[in-house]
Order: C-alpha cells, then sequence, then structure tokens
C-alpha cells in the first residue's frame, strides 16, 4: 500500500487562490481540502506540475508568505494583478538569480558599481535625461536612421554599457508556459553591479523596442519597475515616474526636434491620419502607438483618433500572433534570450573552474549538449 500525505486545507485553499477555480485539478483540490481523498506522493507531484506551485508548498503547515517585491513597483496599480501568475513568479525568481551571480562574479573580479544606476535619480527634465542617455549609449539624434534593426542594436548598446538584457516569451524553455503581455511588457532589477532588464518576447516588436528604453531610464533613475501599461499612457492612474519614462523612451525614439518637421512633410503627402502615423512610424522605425502619443500630446491629432489608432495596432498584433508559425531555430531562439555579456561571463567562470557546468546550466536553461552548442554560436555572431 502507497503511503499517503495529509495536505493542510489551509494550504489547499492557497493553491486554489493561486490557480483559479477553473483549473483542471480542481476537484483534486477539494477532495483534499475536505479530507475525503488523501494523496500519496506521486498524485501530489502530479498535481504541482499541473499548477506550478513548488512540491515542497504541498507539505507546509500554513500557506507560504511570497513576498514579491517587485510588484510594489507596478506601472499601473490594479487589483487585476494583485495575485500574480506562476509564470511571472518563476520569472521573476530566475532573472533574480542571474543578477546575483553576475554581482558575485563582478565583485570578485574586482569591478567597480555601475556608475549609470541612479545616475538621473534627482533629474525631470526629460530633454536632459534623454540627452544623458544618449550620451551614455553614444546615440546620435538620428540614430535609428543607422541601424537594420533598433532593437538589436539597443539592446546590444545597452548590455555594453553593463545592463544585462534578457529576453523570453515563455518560462525558460516550457512552450507551454507563455508570458502574457496583458500581466506585464518587461521589467527592471535594479542592483548596483548588474542591473537588469528583462522584455517579455510575446510583445510586438515595437513594443519590444519602446519597453527596453523605457526600463533603461528606470536603470538610470535607480528604481525596479514591472511595466505592464499596454498604451504607453501619460493618465489613468499611471504613476508620474512611469509618465516621465515614457517621455524619454519617446524623446529617444521619436526627437521632438525632427518629429514636427516629418509628420509636416508626410502630412502634405497623405491623405488620412492613418497614413501619416504609418509613414512616420516607419521614417522613425518604431510603433505607430508612439507616433500617435507623440501627436497626441503636440495636438496634431485628437484623443478619439488616438484610441482608434491604439485599437487598430492592437487589432493589427493579435492578428499576426494568431497567423505566426510556431517553431523555429532553437539556438537562434536561445541567442535572443541570453544576454551576450552574461555569457561570456559564464563562460570564463566556468573555463576558471570558479562555476560548476550544472550551474550554468540551470541559469541558461541548458544541458551538457546544448549549452557549448549556444556558446559556439554566440561567440561566433
Amino acid at each position: 500500500m502507497k503511503a499517503t500525505y495529509a495536505v493542510s486545507p489551509e494550504v489547499v485553499e492557497w493553491v486554489i487562490s493561486q490557480v483559479g477555480e477553473h483549473t483542471e485539478p480542481l476537484k483534486s483540490l477539494n477532495q483534499w481540502k475536505t479530507g475525503e481523498k488523501i494523496p500519496t506522493f506521486n498524485e501530489i507531484q502530479d498535481i504541482s506540475k499541473k499548477t506550478r506551485i513548488p512540491l515542497g508548498y504541498f507539505f507546509l503547515k500554513t500557506p507560504p508568505k511570497e513576498e514579491i517585491k517587485l510588484l510594489e513597483y507596478r506601472t499601473i496599480a490594479s487589483e487585476e494583478f494583485d495575485n500574480p501568475s506562476r509564470d511571472l513568479i518563476d520569472t521573476i525568481a530566475d532573472m533574480e538569480e542571474i543578477v546575483d551571480w553576475t554581482r558575485d562574479y563582478l565583485i570578485a573580479e574586482g569591478s567597480e558599481i555601475n556608475p549609470i544606476v541612479g545616475k538621473l535619480k534627482h533629474e525631470t527634465n526629460v530633454m536632459v535625461m534623454a540627452e544623458y542617455i544618449r550620451e551614455v549609449l553614444g546615440l546620435s539624434i538620428d540614430w535609428f536612421k543607422t541601424t537594420a534593426n533598433s532593437f538589436n542594436y539597443l539592446r546590444d548598446t545597452i548590455s555594453e554599457a553593463g545592463v544585462i538584457v534578457m529576453m523570453n516569451g515563455v518560462v525558460r524553455n516550457n512552450t507551454h508556459r507563455p508570458l502574457d503581455i496583458n500581466e506585464f511588457r518587461a521589467f527592471t532589477l535594479i542592483d548596483e553591479f548588474a542591473p537588469l532588464i528583462f522584455i517579455n518576447a510575446a510583445d510586438s516588436a515595437s513594443g519590444r523596442l519602446f519597453s527596453l528604453l523605457h526600463e533603461f531610464v528606470h536603470i538610470c533613475l535607480g528604481v525596479d519597475n514591472l511595466f505592464n501599461d499596454n498604451r504607453y499612457s501619460t493618465f489613468n492612474g499611471v504613476k508620474k515616474q512611469e509618465t516621465l519614462c515614457n517621455a524619454v523612451a519617446a524623446e529617444i525614439l521619436v526627437p521632438a526636434s525632427l518629429f514636427g518637421s516629418i509628420w509636416d512633410a508626410h502630412s502634405d503627402q497623405s491623405g488620412s491620419i492613418d497614413e501619416i502615423v504609418e509613414n512616420v512610424a516607419r521614417y522613425f522605425t518604431c510603433g505607430r502607438i508612439v507616433i500617435a502619443r507623440r501627436a497626441l500630446d503636440t495636438g496634431r491629432i485628437e484623443q478619439p483618433a488616438y484610441d482608434e489608432i491604439v485599437r487598430i495596432a492592437r487589432a493589427d498584433f493579435h492578428k499576426q500572433k494568431q497567423t505566426k508559425k510556431t517553431g523555429g531555430d532553437f539556438y537562434r531562439t536561445k541567442e535572443s534570450r541570453i544576454d551576450k555579456r552574461f555569457l561570456a561571463f559564464l563562460v570564463d567562470s566556468v573555463s576558471r573552474g570558479k562555476t560548476l557546468y550544472s550551474e550554468a546550466f540551470k541559469l541558461t536553461d541548458t544541458n551538457r549538449h546544448t549549452f557549448p552548442k549556444l556558446v559556439e554560436r554566440m561567440e561566433f555572431r
């Protein structure tokens, strides 16, 4: 006879609150709660996998207290996000491990703190902040005209400035655990030695680009952030600091000194607002929502026009997601997820025997077969 293990009713109740009442294991969980059924270890393990709740939690007498500090720094405070998904919780935990490892590595190597972190903590002037960021990243006013891929260019530049930039659209390598952009678009973990930006790859290309800059502003402010704003708003409950970050990101993507003349030039050539926005977005190599926001803030369009542009942009994005083919090159996907500078540190530490291969595999979600291939590909990228 297999051994059984009674699960505390309070813990079961907490598990249900975490996963919702429409989850597949609900019947079993309710039976455990009432004592109608006492589960075996294998049954608990099975429910743990299905609910994504850590196995050890089921053997506690009282519910665990998970303090997700990053939730305090949500762009938009909402009851909808008071109960974060296991996908977000696990992703934050994974990135915290990367920050911890990188900090220890840099300190051991005698590195100094990153001077960018918190450099602008007392600054509120959008133009001053944007100019500092351009200077730090070596960006000209029209930097976007000199690169074929604005996101990759900025990501590499930000990484070279000492910020870890990670990206993923799922939890680790699990395609059955997609990250929801309605829950978050990106987040920032502040550390004086190893600040980190995480980008939700499930977002649109233009959304990822804006999020990257928005989060870099947070690095300069020295403030953690969980970016969950779908409109890059300046109203509707958005904190003043977030409005500032949005404005600085927009200024770097679409400089005010260029926007007016470019908009007016396309206004003379195009008939509709949609066409103007589309053409101007193409010029600045950014998303339509950013251009529409610029146009709204400068009085070139009205609120209803802006709302319609946002609606259409979102509809187009969801349509593209539905028709997007799944699969692809495993290593190309892995390359897009990992910060090159972080991987270089890891390879150096492993080669000198300071970090075990098992830890390197865990930090990169690889194994003894995929890790060396990934390193080889990224070294020659």
